[in-house]
């Protein structure tokens, strides 16, 4: 639905301002919209891909729609010029180039095209590994060159070779079906899905990237880059690959340490590697770009005929119904629906989420159920609010899509999980008042994880308890979750160690089960702290675990 216009004459023209290149599908649909997407007034195409700034917000300033790709940041600063718009569409899955809070508040409909290239990524991956284990790259130059040397790459079989997936989402999945039909073992590393995702796509489950590494002989990576797995396959974890291995990863740059993976091919540990995406995109590392068993490509997992056709087909039919007002299939943002109430409300919904966050972040284990109960005086109405928060948080840590409101149960459900939601009594529980409690369940019966959190004085949120363990910290900032015996030392040990690495700290809580039993620290710390340091604290004396928890 087009905003009401800021001059003096009604629009003449709805102006579609298209910032990336598209599929002749999406712009022969905007310039004629199909006759049950017909609009009241005609499209005017303004079609600039990968223009310049500059022409951005000249050109943006009496459009109605934006439509982008990667290459366009649409910031405050475009969103504040874009004084009409009413639509922004991301003709791709991501959205880290859009600031939706800023469009949410400006009225902006964002939507986006998720789904579209997971085919053309899976295939993409299956043919880089068929490039590296058949030498097919270097077989062909030598015999395009005049050569004819059959015996010099000979290669090997797919046939009962056992791939590691790490991510079972929409690529991982569909690389296991691809790569069941050559009759391999596929083994898969996932811990934010249930078991039933695993049987469901023929994947054998394990518990830790470890298991996985040590039986695999190819390894693929399908998982979003965020904090948790940037460089978790490093050159410790490539090692206890079997020697000979294959390394393969068309889904983001960083996840495998470049450099390790150089190393180690050198060595000949690592027999080859395909790769389409790189830690410095477009001038990635060139000892690894140019080595002899690596096979590479320019980041072009979605470059397909198809998935670019599906996705300029779905973005101009999204955003033709946008501007005719109706329900979109895939909107980012709900700019024109309040659904937060009240003041406590949006403080209990604040805090909701962070407790999801935190959960998904420490839990070991893959979750089957999840509940979470809620001590307050809070409107039947508002529960959906909280759970929808309690959801965005558990998801948003390990997802490669934007979570909203809008789509994060959608996401949720894609795992093969669902989240209950009731009230709690807490003269009957252990939720205290004006208290939340999640609760995350696996399928053995040890496989529990309860995270509870507490609004004081109806405005001061604190993280009130972690299974067993009882505090009373901020629930802010990032935060290490340390478990260790209750021994003299440890504290001194854990300082120290931080110390060390420049890392302040901005709050220490400590609490034990009982005397010389177990402990749990949580540390708030002034920044993130790298996966490395993050290994090392683990090796400290008396230490059992350490996590990670950011984002709060």
């Amino acid at each position: 639905m087009l905003r009401q216009s800021t001059g003096a004459h009604a629009p003449q023209k709805i102006k579609i301002l298209i910032t990336g290149k598209l599929h002749d599908v999406a712009l022969d649909h905007l310039r004629n919209p199909p006759a049950e997407l017909t609009l009241s007034l005609p499209t005017d195409l303004a079609y600039f891909p990968d223009c310049s700034r500059e022409v951005l917000l000249k050109e943006v300033a009496d459009a109605d729609v934006l439509i982008s790709r990667s290459e366009t940041d649409v910031d405050k600063e475009v969103l504040s010029a874009g004084r009409q718009l009413s639509v922004v569409a991301r003709a791709a899955v991501g959205y880290g180039n859009i600031d939706v809070d800023a469009a949410t508040e400006a009225g902006v409909l964002v939507l986006n095209t998720p789904g579209k290239n997971t085919n053309s990524a899976a295939e993409l991956t299956l043919g880089l590994l068929l490039s590296v284990i058949r030498n097919i790259p270097r077989a062909h130059s030598s015999t395009a060159a005049g050569g004819w040397n059959r015996h010099e790459f000979t290669g090997t079989e797919l046939l009962e070779k056992t791939i590691g997936i790490v991510g079972l989402g929409n690529v991982g999945h569909r690389v296991a079906k691809f790569c069941r039909s050559f009759d391999m073992r596929v083994l898969a590393y996932d811990p934010y899905i249930s078991e039933d995702v695993f049987r469901r796509h023929g994947a054998e489950r394990r518990a830790t990237l470890e298991e996985l590494l040590a039986e695999c002989d190819i390894l693929t990576v399908h998982t979003p880059l965020n904090k948790e797995t940037k460089g978790m396959v490093g050159e410790i974890e490539l090692r206890k690959m079997k020697k000979g291995a294959i390394v393969l990863n068309a889904a983001r740059g960083g996840i495998i340490n470049e450099k390790a993976l150089v190393k180690l091919l050198n060595e000949n540990y690592i027999a080859g590697a395909g790769l389409d995406t790189f830690d410095n995109e477009p001038k990635p590392l060139i000892e690894l770009v140019s080595h002899k068993n690596v096979v590479v490509t320019p980041h072009i997992g979605a470059s397909t005929h198809e998935a670019q056709f599906r996705i300029g087909h779905t973005v101009a039919v999204q955003t033709l119904k946008a501007l005719r007002g109706e329900i979109v299939d895939t909107p980012v943002n709900l700019p024109h629906v309040s659904v937060l109430g009240t003041e406590f409300s949006r403080r209990f919904a604040v805090l909701a989420e962070k407790l999801g966050r935190i959960a998904a972040q420490i839990c070991d284990f893959n979750p089957r159920e999840l509940k979470l109960l809620v001590a307050a005086d809070v409107r039947p109405e508002e529960l959906q609010l909280l759970k929808l928060s309690a959801v965005k948080g558990f998801v948003s840590p390990s997802s490669d899509e934007y979570v909203s409101y809008v789509n994060a149960e959608r996401l949720l459900n894609r795992r093969g999980l669902n989240l209950n939601i009731e009230f709690a009594s807490p003269d009957a529980t252990s939720v205290r008042r004006n208290g939340l409690e999640l609760h995350v369940e696996g399928a053995a019966a040890h496989e529990k994880t309860t995270v509870g959190a507490v609004l004081f004085g109806n405005e001061h949120p604190r993280l009130c308890s972690i299974n067993d363990f009882l505090f009373e910290i901020e629930p802010e900032g990032e935060m290490l979750v340390v478990q260790n015996h209750d021994r003299p030392g440890v504290i001194g040990d854990l300082g120290s160690f931080l110390a060390r690495n420049n890392i302040n700290i901005a709050e220490f809580e400590l609490s034990r089960n009982r005397r010389g039993g177990m402990a749990m620290s949580l540390i708030r710390i002034d920044g993130a702290l790298d996966p490395e340091l993050v290994i090392g604290m683990r090796k400290l004396p008396n230490v059992i675990g350490v996590k990670m928890v950011g984002g709060l």
